[in-house]
């Protein structure tokens, strides 16, 4: 008797409007602020089947991490929610997700059969402008050919109250220039200082326009 051992790779792909499966209603974008997000782990599915002398043994693994977030809602964008916290859940095939690194995101999260789900990958990190407003720096979106012709947004100068700068001494010059390009961003002392973004309203047409 032989045992053959066969490995499925088990993608998660959330019911997101990535995949034209989220409605305007039923998407909830807020402003949240930073409790925590923590790693769950995922148990692989295994399955013995005998065919004939043989055993298959197949096993599932799973290619994105699952993640816990739990963040306090400062301003509900769109949609319904009474709480001033929420728990949701988030995909990632890179690792931890990019927006747990910011203190102050704009979300995008789906109900699913009575769980939420973030959206995959879709968030602005924001900061407070001089006037007491959020909005987001210059955002990579605008820099990807594929969305070029479909963005009507465009980036406006912002005063934001704190300075927004991000390191970039590590980087190589041309990455520099495609990352953080002048006008849009003030390169001193080894930073890119944000000087252009998109404060709130924008930033919800600028999701749809490229997402």
């Amino acid at each position: 008797m032989k045992t053959i051992a066969i490995t499925l790779v088990t993608l998660f792909l959330s019911l997101t409007s990535s995949f034209g499966q989220t409605s305007k209603d039923s998407l909830l974008v807020f402003i949240g602020e930073k409790i925590e997000v923590k790693y769950i782990p995922q148990k692989s599915s295994s399955d013995t089947t005998i065919l004939g002398k043989d055993t298959v043994i197949t096993v599932g693994l799973k290619l994105d991490n699952r993640y816990r977030a739990k963040y306090k809602i400062l301003q509900v964008i769109n949609g319904s929610f009474r709480q001033d916290t929420i728990t949701f859940t988030a995909y990632d095939h890179y690792g931890e997700p990019a927006f747990s690194k910011f203190k102050t995101v704009l979300l995008f999260v789906t109900p699913q059969k009575g769980e939420l789900y973030h959206e995959k990958y879709q968030y602005f990190d924001l900061y407070l402008t001089a006037d007491n407003k959020w909005a987001s720096p210059y955002s990579r979106r605008y820099t990807n050919d594929y969305y070029k012709d479909k963005i009507t947004i465009r980036p406006e100068k912002i005063l934001f109250k704190e300075e927004v700068s991000s390191p970039i001494s590590h980087l190589s010059e041309d990455q520099r220039k495609t990352m953080f390009p002048k006008p849009y961003f003030d390169i001193k002392n080894g930073n890119a200082i944000a000087i252009y973004g998109n404060y709130v309203d924008d930033l919800i047409k600028l999701q749809k326009q490229t997402n």
